[in-house]
């Protein structure tokens, strides 16, 4: 606050905050390594995984906001103000701006992905007011520390204000990394790290010198909060149950039947199910359950035997395994078949879990699992599409952040009506909807408010009542210039150094792009596709094992 007086944040160029964040970009992959290892050994994932789901989108969204802001003139970030579209695509009849791919080397990395924000006419100046007081606290949370870094960024950029951070007590291992990726940050008391458990999170969110707090993570958290503070000073990411809809033109090959299992596993499992929009409910015509199950059960397996992780997925402490051990037994109660049939917690261990016959009675269709636990439910062949989305779009289905829609037809006009009609912020075909959280596609929840409110990721600037939600788009199954196609490279049926190679290449190459860089950016490129390469000949070897 002592500094804030003395010179407001808001008086920062967007010069000197542009090379700021390219800085703490070059960090990210400066520390990627021991930041990997140390996350891997705390939260039971592999080093790939935090490479790919950390280091990446943090590294991603920091010079995606730097790029947007070494465009334009130097003037003070108090002088940025929110861009009101003037011109959009049409998608199902609705305005839509084409943000992705933003640029050449994302549809290198992303080939065959669009990315679309839905637009609206706001009847008010829009969900989140800008405050006029200096200071934001942001309550960061455990699963993910590229989530909490992004939410960072959103603060300093978009209040614009300086940032109390405050860690959760579960992973305070993050904060020394913390603070030597954000140093250049922390050397102008632009932002601090604090920790503590939750009663330093009310005693700070209770203070008044915060013109603005922002959290992620449960809604009991956030309700909690908003007694404190009001809804004027609050803005929230709160998660919610996934649901995955699989249409029956899926079913016409077995090609396409593995690579819809193959995504589903992958977001059920990743991050040990521990993501804000993992899948939980898959849904799926009855003719079509026992084909589904089938599939889905054998990539889960894959996704265990190939080493990719262990059939007991490590969760943040003991007492989350237990609420997921709970889930699962009310589940069973109420006449859900569980593989495997004993399933129960180990300590902070929970086993990989796939439920058959769920209901919109039970609570896992109700209420946020959080672990690596996902479930299929049957509805009528008739006019199945229409009651996917009712069931889906239900209030007893808990939140409204990310849901999918698994196609042949990515782009014929009932598939877009149909993403356009989910209840959701994050709507992706043929994809993961947490993949849209590593792009240039704004994140929040939809249009009921249901998983928080607020927008962040908002590199560009766009005005937040003009946003109604994001939809992503991909074909279903191997991406890129034919006839050289490969795989979604993040999917864990094939695992190991080539994959660790490819993602930290990844890294390396963004920075080199964006930061103009042609040698390094020619090297890492290199290295890139050999471990493509690689890691296609064995997954394609493996699944012409499996025809």
């Amino acid at each position: 606050m002592e500094a804030e007086q003395s010179s407001p944040w808001a008086k920062t160029t967007t010069r000197v905050f542009a090379g700021q964040l390219a800085e703490i970009a070059e960090s990210f992959y400066t520390h990627g390594d021991e930041l990997a290892t140390e996350t891997a050994r705390h939260m039971g994932v592999t080093p790939t995984s935090v490479w790919l789901e950390v280091i990446f989108p943090s590294v991603w969204g920091f010079l995606s906001m730097y790029s947007f802001l070494k465009s334009m003139e130097d003037i003070p970030l108090s002088n940025l103000t929110a861009v009101e579209p003037t011109s959009a695509d049409m998608l199902c009849g609705i305005p839509a701006l084409h943000l992705l791919p933003a640029n050449i080397f994302q549809s290198m990395i992303l080939p065959d992905f669009s990315g679309y924000v839905l637009l609206r006419t706001p009847k008010n100046e829009g969900s989140v007011r800008i405050l006029e007081k200096g200071l934001a606290l942001c309550l960061l949370p455990f699963n993910l520390a590229s989530i909490g870094a992004l939410d960072i960024l959103q603060l300093l950029a978009h209040g614009p204000m300086r940032v109390v951070a405050k860690l959760s007590e579960k992973v305070n291992f993050i904060k020394p990394y913390f603070e030597k990726i954000f140093s250049p940050l922390l050397l102008t008391k632009a932002l601090v790290f604090v920790e503590g458990g939750p009663e330093v999170g009310s005693w700070l969110a209770g203070r008044s010198e915060f013109g603005r707090i922002h959290l992620t993570g449960s809604g009991r958290t956030a309700d909690a909060v908003q007694e404190l503070v009001g809804v004027e000073r609050l803005t929230c990411e709160l998660g919610g149950v996934t649901p995955a809809i699989i249409l029956p033109e899926v079913f016409q090959n077995d090609q396409l039947l593995r690579q819809a299992a193959r995504q589903v596993a992958f977001g059920a499992l990743a991050n040990n199910g521990q993501h804000c929009v993992s899948y939980q409910v898959v849904m799926v015509a009855e003719s079509q359950q026992v084909t589904f199950r089938k599939a889905l059960g054998f990539e889960m397996g894959l996704t265990v035997s190939t080493g990719a992780s262990q059939l007991m997925r490590t969760l943040v402490d003991d007492s989350a395994a237990a609420r997921v051990g709970e889930l699962v037994e009310d589940a069973r109660r109420l006449g859900a078949l569980v593989n495997p049939d004993a399933c129960y917690p180990q300590g902070r261990q929970f086993p990989v879990t796939l439920l058959h016959g769920v209901t919109d009675q039970m609570r896992i269709f109700r209420e946020e699992v959080f672990g690596p636990v996902v479930g299929i439910m049957s509805l009528p062949d008739h006019e199945f599409a229409d009651q996917a989305i009712s069931k889906a779009n239900q209030p007893a289905l808990s939140g409204d952040l990310g849901a999918s829609l698994f196609t042949n037809q990515p782009d014929s006009f009932l598939v877009h009506k149909l993403a356009g009609q989910l209840k959701h912020g994050i709507v992706a075909i043929n994809s993961y909807p947490g993949v849209a959280f590593a792009t240039s596609l704004p994140w929040g929840a939809g249009p009921g408010k249901a998983s928080g409110r607020g927008w962040v990721h908002n590199y560009q600037f766009l005005a937040e009542s003009f946003i109604q939600k994001v939809v992503l788009s991909a074909p279903l199954g191997r991406k890129g210039p034919r006839p050289f196609v490969w795989e979604d490279p993040w999917l864990p049926n094939v695992s190991g150094p080539n994959t660790l190679r490819f993602a930290r290449s990844l890294v390396r190459s963004t920075l080199a792009f964006f930061k103009k860089q042609p040698l390094r950016l020619l090297a890492s490129q290199s290295t890139m596709i050999s471990t493509l390469l690689f890691r296609e000949l064995t997954s394609r070897r493996q699944d012409l094992h499996l025809e």
